[in-house]
């Protein structure tokens, strides 16, 4: 990094520690490239600086809290308390950004911001205050931040101060405008015509980029000072001005994130088909000669750094650990997406010499972020393809995603060209369009809920309402009047507690599969709809209370300050909730043995089978372990099982059309799970597939745990016959043992089985290459293996890091070889 760093005004000197790294580098990569028969494999290592600070990071305490963006937005409560919102808004990121201290790495691209260790009393103070912030009743939380994805979520985030993150700025309209041109065009806007809450609106985008500039132009002025005269030069021109080079685009977008993210606390972004935007400046510069492909690769690798080096080491989703549930941060373990190659609209491929550029610095770092999203496509460049599958078995943090079903998906559901070719994700693989959206709303649509109701005509056997409502309620009609989503559930978007459907054919008389189905299809739709009830209740009230009030998203998307009115209102052009069915696998598994055991064996009628199930087995636990056993599972090529895959889909899809129809914010099904799968399960009874009352349900797109037995080929059979061309995301997770993609003829098996997944439909992969002993090897001796980084669901943790639950579920999937 020597060539770069001179240029960056560094100052150390190379030392003999140094020279090692790199003499024990070039052994490596000697070693490495036995057996690889194309140069494209070629991995360039990492600095010995730039390794000395991923190892220091590594070892951080995670109480290191960015305390002074705390005291600063404590403070500024009480100063603009007065003011109009946007106002205050914007007020409130000023007095931040002018007033934190200015911190430099000694890396090429500047900024960062200072941690300590806060005090026992400060601690209890600070939650004090965010106590203070939020208990208080749902109803009225909802007033104040509209939604949230969950407590540890919403504790840190004032309600005059929040963001809601999960979404991707118009990243090229910042760098080609800067944030002169951007308030430019926000000044332009407040001269036409305008309510009072516009120019509320578009005054507070102004203070907005003006605080952006402001701090910029500090970074300038510091590097200056430390003598660093490029740097210097690079952050003077972005601190208003476009991005010229490729070194200031890649500096613009970090402190962009930096202040997204911990100042503003608008984290888990897409940072979109970076392969694609920064490709002019990149040729240009290489072209130019202030470039080399040397230094734009070391650039990444320090843009990629970044990414992780705000975050604290933990597992955001592991809820019970001490390092997740301490946090006092706006963003703490917040995975950033990014997009490479895929189809243009033009109809040629995006794969480019940058797109292995950005590989290559994600393999020699193998660290958690950026996630990487790889877009297959029909005719994708051969050598790129292999270079991708040969980075996912080293446990690079990359994922694949097939356009040849997502852009028909996105396209059915109301996305225009060109856009819809532009499609990236945002944790936890959820789609986004790039700019033209704000941020997450989602929910959880448990896919055997609607399953346990039509066996019960619409009760809840958990918490049965008994037969006197049955005997009063007609069919077809609900039987509960309250909204089966409660405003807690519809905050955060996961179905808990008791949901109770409506009237259907009682179970004693279905005679065919085809009426079992009929009622399931009922009650999904219902459930469906109720959710769309109590949305356009909250939305109703949302956009009496959402006028002009800014959040640091509004300032960067494609038309909010056109239009002059924030996303929640309405100033993009879309607006979706993420309608993630969970408990595909299940769902699949227990319809079949439906069929099974009432219409093929008929070994009991479906009214016996239902009152089986009610009392969980009770004096019966021999058929449960026996159906789970015996009975055919989704996940092994059986084209009978299998065909519920489709039947569910198509269910799903026609519930999501009726509840789409007419309404601003349209439904996006995709099969998802998080690592909710368990807490989903906790709330549904026994099911026909021998599965026992609370226990969990199969996760994301996976066969059920551990039934899965006839080898991955029939995995990925039976997973590619869901008609992906209807979903618009969610993730595929595999576990294979080392030894089944070793040497060039496993890197060669492996490209070439997940290629024909592609090819037979399947839309995602993720994969983890390590042994379960690995694993379990880790959790006795985590110290030598702090570096074990894994695929979760939609982000990448060290597995050292993760709660023992979150551990043993990853060791718990099925190891496949080839």
């Amino acid at each position: 990094m020597r060539g770069l760093m001179e240029k960056y005004g560094d100052r150390n000197e190379k030392t003999d520690a140094d020279q090692e790294h790199q003499e024990m580098i070039g052994k490596q990569m000697r070693i490495r490239s036995i057996g690889r028969r194309e140069e494209t494999d070629m991995v360039r290592p990492i600095s010995a600086s730039l390794q000395h600070r991923i190892d220091s990071w590594l070892l951080r305490d995670y109480r290191e809290t960015f305390m002074e963006r705390i005291e600063l937005v404590l403070e500024a409560e009480k100063l603009y308390e007065d003011e109009a919102y946007s106002t205050r808004y914007g007020h409130t990121l000023q007095y931040i950004l002018e007033n934190i201290s200015v911190v430099l790495d000694e890396g090429p691209i500047a900024g960062a911001v200072k941690l300590r260790i806060p005090t026992k009393q400060e601690e209890e103070k600070i939650l004090a205050e965010y106590h203070r912030w939020w208990n208080i009743p749902t109803q009225e939380r909802h007033k104040k931040i509209l939604f949230y994805y969950s407590e540890g979520w919403l504790k840190c985030r004032p309600d005059f101060f929040p963001s809601f993150g999960h979404l991707a700025m118009d990243w090229e309209g910042i760098l080609d405008l800067g944030m002169g041109g951007l308030k430019k065009k926000a000044q332009d806007r407040l001269k036409a015509e305008c309510s009072k809450d516009q120019e509320e609106f578009l005054q507070g985008a102004v203070l907005c980029y003006d605080a952006v500039s402001m701090y910029i132009q500090r970074c300038s002025r510091e590097a200056e000072k430390q003598g660093r005269t490029r740097m210097a030069a690079d952050l003077q021109q972005i601190a208003e001005g476009p991005a010229e080079t490729f070194a200031q685009a890649l500096q613009l977008l970090w402190i962009m994130i930096l202040i997204l993210q911990k100042v503003c606390g608008c984290g888990v972004l897409n940072l979109s088909r970076m392969d694609q935007y920064l490709l002019s400046r990149y040729r240009t510069d290489l072209k130019n000669g202030i470039l080399t492909e040397e230094e734009a690769l070391e650039l990444l690798q320090e843009f990629y750094f970044h990414n992780n080096e705000i975050m604290v080491q933990t597992d955001h989703m592991s809820q019970e650990i001490e390092t997740t549930s301490y946090t006092l941060e706006v963003a703490y373990d917040d995975p950033n997406y990014l997009t490479l190659g895929g189809k243009l609209a033009d109809g040629r491929s995006g794969v480019n010499e940058l797109s292995f550029r950005m590989v290559e610095a994600a393999r020699a770092l193998r660290l958690r972020n950026p996630f990487i999203v790889v877009r297959y496509h029909e005719g994708i460049d051969p050598k790129f393809w292999k270079y991708c599958c040969d980075a996912m078995r080293e446990n690079t943090t990359l994922v694949i995603y097939n356009d040849e079903t997502m852009i028909p998906a996105l396209k059915y559901y109301g996305v225009r060209e060109p856009e819809v070719y532009d499609y990236g994700f945002f944790g936890c693989n959820d789609p986004n369009i790039p700019g033209m959206e704000g941020g997450l709303r989602q929910v959880w649509v448990n896919l055997l809920k609607p399953l346990e109701l039509a066996l019960n005509q619409g009760d809840y056997p958990m918490e049965p309402l008994g037969d006197t409502v049955l005997e009063k309620t007609g069919s077809g009609q609900p039987l509960d009047p309250e909204c089966q989503f409660d405003i807690d559930d519809r905050m955060t978007g996961l179905m808990t507690g008791a949901y109770y459907g409506i009237k259907t054919m009682a179970p004693e008389k279905m005679n065919s599969m085809e009426e079992v189905l009929e009622a399931y299809s009922q009650q999904l739709s219902y459930l469906m709809a109720e959710f769309r009830r109590g949305f356009e209740q909250d939305f109703e009230v949302e956009q009496e209370i959402t006028r002009n009030k800014i959040r640091i998203e509004d300032c960067f998307l494609k038309g909010t300050i056109e239009n002059g009115v924030t996303w929640t209102e309405g100033g993009t052009k879309y607006h979706k909730i993420v309608t993630q069915g969970s408990g595909l696998a299940t769902a699949i598994d227990a319809l079949y043995a439906i069929e099974q055991i009432c219409f093929v064996k008929k070994e009991m009628t479906v009214g016996e089978l239902a009152q089986l199930l009610r009392t969980d087995y009770a004096g019966r636990e021999k058929l449960s372990v026996q159906w789970k056993n015996k009975l055919d599972k989704f996940g092994n090529d059986i084209d009978g099982v299998d065909r519920y895959a489709k039947i569910v889909t198509e269910l799903f899809v026609k519930a999501t059309d009726e509840s789409n129809r007419g309404y601003l914010y349209q439904m996006w099904p995709t099969y998802s799970t998080d690592r909710d799968f368990t807490t989903m399960g906790s709330f549904v009874g026994a099911t026909p597939d021998g599965r026992r009352a609370k226990e969990q349900l199969s996760e994301n797109q996976s066969p059920t745990n551990g039934k899965d037995l006839s080898g991955l080929t029939a995995m990925l059979n039976s997973v590619s016959k869901i008609p992906f061309d209807k979903i618009t995301g969610g993730p595929l997770n595999l576990r294979l043992h080392p030894s089944a993609v070793e040497g060039g003829d496993g890197l060669d098996v492996l490209c070439a089985l997940f290629k024909t997944y592609m090819e037979k439909g399947g839309m995602q992969l993720q994969v983890n290459v390590v042994d379960a002993q690995t694993l379990k090897e880790a959790q006795k001796t985590p110290e030598k293996y702090r570096t074990l980084c894994v695929r979760v669901t939609g982000y990448s943790a060290f597995f050292v890091e993760m709660g023992k639950k979150a551990q043993n579920e990853l060791i718990e999937r099925t190891e496949h070889l080839m």
